[in-house]
């Protein structure tokens, strides 16, 4: 029984290594399979010290001034489906299912949330959407980490550097993130 103990720790072993690597080719595939969409993010950055070094996405978008919150927006509206325009990356809308989220007007629909709220912008007070949809760090060696924190907090003219997160929509409504453009340089998702 004994002498069999190390063969068993070999088999699991391998069949974890071969689950790991089924899993990593599927979500790679459903990545490069989904619709492709730019959603535009702000600063946001905190550190964990055990999960590495990441720049976290905090998808804003500001309405426009005096533009009034999206009806069901406050408070957080979850589990529901989001309509986006996918030329921009622009929230349109919401609804209970992904027929009512693309009657709202967008051209794409991802499970999430979406929240409404008043927000500072150039010295004057506005309303922002802030979106969820299940994207919320980007992880990266620490000097690359770094370079993109930097590039997310530097300001021009008064006006944040354009920040977008690349995410994936697929047919089953998942959003998976395929990398971010800071400042108009792209850097994608790679496992290695």
């Amino acid at each position: 029984m004994i002498r069999v103990l190390p063969l068993r720790i070999l088999a699991a072993g391998l069949l974890l290594t071969a689950v790991l690597v089924v899993l990593v080719i599927s979500e790679g595939r459903a990545r490069a399979a989904g619709r492709e969409v730019a959603l535009p993010m702000e600063a946001f950055d905190p550190r964990e010290l055990l999960t590495g070094h990441y720049v976290a996405l905090q998808l804003i978008q500001r309405l426009d001034p005096g533009q009034a919150c999206p009806t069901r927006t406050q408070p957080i509206e979850e589990h529901v489906w989001l309509s986006l325009r996918a030329a921009d990356g622009r929230f349109i809308g919401s609804g209970a299912t992904r027929q009512a989220a693309l009657a709202a007007g967008g051209d794409l629909a991802v499970q999430g949330g979406v929240y409404c709220s008043r927000v500072m912008a150039d010295d004057a007070v506005t309303n922002a959407v802030t979106l969820d949809v299940g994207v919320d760090r980007f992880h990266a060696d620490q000097q690359e980490a770094e370079a993109m924190e930097k590039a997310l907090r530097a300001r021009r003219n008064g006006q944040a550097v354009p920040a977008f997160a690349v995410i994936s929509v697929g047919d089953d409504g998942r959003a998976r993130l395929k990398g971010v453009i800071l400042d108009g340089k792209r850097t994608d998702l790679t496992w290695w």
